[in-house]
């Protein structure tokens, strides 16, 4: 697949697996729309990144924020050919207890 001078977003793209599929697209020559809830970290993430990155807060979770990280992208980069989801937040919990595996 060629990924040079094509358009993507990512979402979760704040840290994590999210900011590292970002990082590797825009290597391969790819712009990149970054979306994530947390404001400061994907705008900064973004910036780190240069010119072929920006950035949208939004929970994607939510259609009208997705459908407005979507239009972010289109607008910016006149059209979009994949999408990344990485966003998730997942609570920290004990998977194995003195009784066995949590269920």
């Amino acid at each position: 697949m060629h990924i040079a001078n094509k358009n993507f977003i990512v979402s979760g793209a704040a840290s994590g697996l999210g900011a590292a599929t970002a990082e590797m697209l825009i290597a391969a020559g790819a712009r990149v729309m970054l979306v994530d809830l947390n404001a400061d970290a994907v705008a900064a993430k973004a910036a780190a990144l240069g010119d072929q990155a920006r950035f949208a807060v939004a929970d994607i979770s939510q259609e009208a924020a997705a459908k407005a990280a979507v239009e972010a992208a289109v607008s910016a980069f006149g059209g979009l050919h994949g999408l990344v989801n990485c966003a998730g937040i997942v609570g920290a919990e004990k998977v194995l207890g003195k009784q066995g595996p949590h269920g």
